[in-house]
């Protein structure tokens, strides 16, 4: 558990990474250097060495014919002593006649490197061994060191004579002290290797923290948002780049959103209080004034009751428009996709509604061309109908015109009318649930502030759009875009 909340850190797994990737680096590194130092200071040896066991090799080979042991051995001996190291001769059954040492003198040396000379595959081999040496004496004790292993080369060279191989020189010597300078390179090294690794570590740590502060920031700022609403923002410098400078930009722009939403949320529970709270009072002043009469007279009584009911038909609207947007929004409301005639639907609810503009006196024209879709009927009617009755409640004289056409793969629905129209710097809100441009005049025409709301939300479910042309006292345009062919994505 708290190996976990160790690494559960940022910081601290990028440390860990930085020092694994280092020391990883610096091993490796290290491993190459002390290969290649030893690779070199062992082949400088080879070459000096393989050329004097050569020289040794010519210098006795007449010798070595004449079977002049004496002289064989005491040049051997001159030898070893000048190139501090050990000779034996071997003939050419690989058997030791001579040692400068006279440990080996007639022993076998089957080494593989004495073969190839002896059989003329190589003029020269060498391979490395071990051999035990005396410690030297401790100078204030006098006490014997004892016995030390330690690594050493052994050289071969030919002994011809006339083209003859009469048998072959082998030079061993210590070759310790390669081993000792690849050790102390190897012991630099690794100080070298532990003071980087904990320096890389150190730096790592700091400029750790540079990279993690913006997300320190933005985890304090959501844990604030906790407690403190959705108005905390993460401080992103301008022209600031990089994956943490996107990732709180992004952050910034869904604590907007939220917020926005928030307050669309707050306002809905508001304006729907209000909304359904006016036909409930009104109906309670009305109730309370025929309540209170002792003899209320018979036709007051039906104007008072008329008026309830009018008030109840525009509570249920408010209602039912209240339900419709609501399913619409969440989803729960299934697109029931089928072929329609938006030319026949058009016409048979502007025929629907023809009474409500006869009776102020407005004109409808319509326009219209053969269209067949894709859509959810009772939706599109829905939408036809709110479109042209509004059209209807915000117009007082002149004409309304609604006209269906194709244009490529849209199916395009225009509502014109010569109404009120609508000030410009309301238009953006004009599809924001519960938003009146004229309060008094909407509620005064029945209307809930819904309407719009739930048009604009069931043509984004058939992935359509709306535009929207207005003028104060010169009328309005809403021009409604729908695909003729319905791809099964609902925004």
């Amino acid at each position: 558990m708290q190996v976990k909340n160790f690494f559960g850190s940022i910081r601290l797994r990028m440390v860990a990474v930085y020092f694994c990737v280092t020391f990883l680096a610096m091993l490796t590194i290290g491993v190459i250097i002390s290969n290649i130092m030893e690779s070199f200071l062992v082949s400088q040896r080879v070459e000096a060495q393989s050329g004097e066991t050569r020289r040794v090799a010519l210098e006795i080979a007449p010798w070595f014919n004449e079977r002049n042991a004496d002289k064989l051995y005491g040049h051997i001996l001159e030898q070893a002593s000048e190139l501090d190291g050990r000779i034996l001769i071997l003939d050419n059954y690989a058997v030791v006649q001579a040692d400068s040492a006279s440990a080996y003198n007639g022993m076998s040396l089957p080494y593989h490197e004495v073969r190839e000379v002896l059989h003329g595959t190589s003029d020269g081999a060498y391979g490395f061994h071990r051999i035990v040496r005396n410690k030297t004496l401790d100078s204030q004790t006098g006490a014997d060191g004892g016995i030390d292993r330690v690594w050493a080369v052994y050289y071969t060279a030919p002994i011809v004579n006339d083209g003859i191989y009469l048998g072959a020189v082998l030079f061993s010597t210590e070759i310790q002290d390669v081993h000792d300078g690849i050790a102390d390179i190897i012991r630099r090294i690794t100080a070298v290797f532990f003071i980087t690794v904990i320096a890389m570590g150190i730096i790592t740590f700091i400029l750790s923290g540079f990279l993690t502060k913006p997300i320190v920031e933005l985890t304090g700022v959501i844990r604030r948002m906790g407690t403190q609403g959705f108005g905390a923002r993460v401080r992103v410098k301008d022209g600031s780049i990089g994956e943490v400078a996107e990732l709180s930009r992004a952050f910034n722009r869904m604590s907007e959103q939220i917020e926005d939403h928030d307050r669309v949320r707050d306002e809905f529970v508001s304006n729907a209080s209000h909304e359904l709270k006016t036909p409930l009072s009104a109906m309670k002043v009305l109730s309370e004034s025929i309540l209170y009469e002792n003899d209320p007279d018979p036709g007051v009584m039906r104007e008072f009751f008329l008026d309830v009911n009018s008030e109840v038909d525009r509570l249920t609207g408010i209602i039912e428009d209240l339900l419709s947007l609501v399913r619409e929004e969440r989803g729960r409301a299934e697109l029931n996709i089928s072929d329609v005639r938006l030319d026949e639907l058009t016409l048979r609810v502007v025929k629907r509604l023809m009474p409500l503009s006869q009776k102020k006196g407005l004109k409808i024209e319509t326009h219209v061309s053969p269209v067949l879709l894709e859509a959810d009927s009772e939706r599109i009617e829905q939408v036809v109908s709110n479109l042209v009755d509004n059209a209807i409640k915000y117009t007082d004289t002149g004409k309304i015109v609604v006209a269906v056409k194709q244009e490529g793969e849209n199916a395009v629905l225009t509502v014109q009318d010569t109404g009120i129209g609508i000030p410009k710097d309301a238009q953006q809100r004009l599809f924001e649930r519960f938003y009146r441009v004229d309060k008094a005049r909407s509620r005064g025409t029945g209307g809930t502030g819904l309407g719009l709301a739930i048009v604009e939300r069931i043509v984004s479910m058939h992935n359509g759009y709306i535009r929207l042309k207005s003028e104060p006292a010169k009328g309005s345009v809403f021009t409604l875009y729908l695909p003729m062919r319905h791809t099964g994505e609902v925004k």
